[in-house]
C-alpha cells in the first residue's frame, strides 16, 4: 500500500522535498547563534587537521615556486651587475689613469715655464730594468722623432735629477741614474757652506754624498736629515739649482777632507712615467770666467769628485 502511494507521489514528493529543504537550510542557517551545534563542531574537529595540512601544502608549494622563480631571476640580475660593475670599474680606473697622467704633464709643463733658462725635450719611460733586490736600476725611455738627443745629456723631472742618458740606440734612450755606482753629480747644500759631489752606491734605493766643508771653524748651521742636495752645475752635466735628494741620515762619516752622507733620491724610479731630457742649459759663471779671484780655497769647480 505504501510503495504504491509513493510511486504514485513520487514526483510530488520530490518537487516538496526540492523545495522544502533549501528553504528551511536558509531558515537554520539564517537564525542568529552564539554557539556551535554538535554537529558543526564534529564537522569542524574532523576536516581542521585535513584542511590545515592542504593549506600549508599549498603555500609550500607556493612558496617553494616563487622562490625558485625569484632566484634564477636573481641570478640573472647579479651576473648582469657584476658585468655593469666590470665595465664600471674598468672606466673608473681608465679616468684616474688620465687624470694622474694630465697632472704630471701639467707639472712638467709648469716646471718648463719656471726653468726657461733650459732647452728640454719631453720624453716617455717604456722600460725598467729591476735588480734582484727589486730595485730599478735603469730606466729606457722612447725618443723616436726627437731631434738632438745624444749621449751624456742630463735626464730630470719637476721633482729633481734622473739621471744621464748612457746610450742611445735607434728609437730608445737607456738612462744611467744617479743611484748607479758609476755616477757622480757636483752638489751643494744651500746655506750649509759644503760643496762636493754625489756617488751611487747601487744598492737599495740610496746613495751617498761627499762634502768638502768650505769653512774649516767650527760649523753654526749643522747639516741635518732632511736638507735638500742640489746640483751646482759646475759638471757641466746638470743644470744646477735641481734636487738630487735629500739627507737621509744627519751622522756623516769622515774620510779625509771628506764627509760621507747617505741621501735618499728626490724622484721615485718605480712609478716615473714622463721625463725632461735637457739639451742646453747655461753653465754658472767659475771665477776664471767673471775675472774675479776666488774667495775660497776649494774651487767648486775642481772640487775632486772622487776619495782622496
Amino acid at each position: 500500500m505504501l510503495r504504491e502511494l509513493l510511486a504514485r507521489y513520487r514526483q510530488t514528493l520530490l518537487l516538496t522535498l526540492a523545495l522544502v529543504l533549501p528553504v528551511g537550510s536558509m531558515y537554520f542557517h539564517g537564525k542568529t547563534r552564539t554557539e556551535t551545534s554538535l554537529l558543526e563542531r564534529a564537522l569542524l574537529t574532523i576536516t581542521s587537521p585535513v584542511t590545515g595540512a592542504g593549506n600549508d601544502l599549498i603555500i609550500a608549494g607556493r612558496d617553494l615556486v616563487a622562490g625558485y622563480v625569484m632566484l634564477t631571476h636573481t641570478e640573472t640580475r647579479n651576473r648582469d651587475l657584476e658585468h655593469e660593475n666590470r665595465i664600471l670599474l674598468g672606466e673608473a680606473l681608465k679616468s684616474r689613469a688620465q687624470a694622474d697622467e694630465l697632472h704630471r704633464v701639467k707639472q712638467l709643463c709648469g716646471f718648463r715655464e719656471e726653468r726657461k733658462d733650459l732647452a728640454t725635450l719631453p720624453a716617455r719611460v717604456v722600460g725598467r730594468d729591476v735588480s734582484q733586490f727589486f730595485q730599478v736600476v735603469r730606466l729606457t725611455l722612447d725618443v723616436e722623432g726627437a731631434q738632438g738627443v745624444r749621449e751624456g745629456q742630463s735626464v730630470i723631472t719637476h721633482d729633481g735629477v734622473v739621471g744621464h742618458i748612457e746610450r742611445v740606440s735607434g728609437g730608445h734612450a737607456d738612462v744611467m741614474l744617479v743611484t748607479d755606482t758609476r755616477s757622480q753629480v757636483h752638489a751643494t747644500i744651500p746655506g750649509k757652506g759644503v760643496i762636493g759631489s754625489v756617488h751611487g752606491k747601487g744598492k737599495r734605493n740610496e746613495f751617498e754624498a761627499r762634502f768638502v766643508y768650505l769653512d774649516r771653524v767650527d760649523r753654526t748651521v749643522p747639516i741635518r736629515a732632511g736638507d735638500a742636495v742640489l746640483t751646482t752645475g759646475h759638471d757641466r752635466i746638470f743644470p744646477p739649482g735641481l734636487e738630487i735628494g735629500h739627507i737621509a741620515e744627519g751622522a756623516a762619516i769622515q774620510n779625509g777632507p771628506y764627509h760621507e752622507f747617505v741621501l735618499a733620491p728626490a724622484v721615485s724610479y718605480a712609478t716615473l712615467e714622463e721625463v725632461l731630457i735637457v739639451t742646453g742649459f747655461a753653465a754658472p759663471p767659475t771665477p776664471a770666467d767673471t775675472g774675479k779671484p776666488a774667495s775660497r780655497v776649494v774651487d767648486p769647480a775642481n772640487t775632486p769628485d772622487g776619495p782622496p
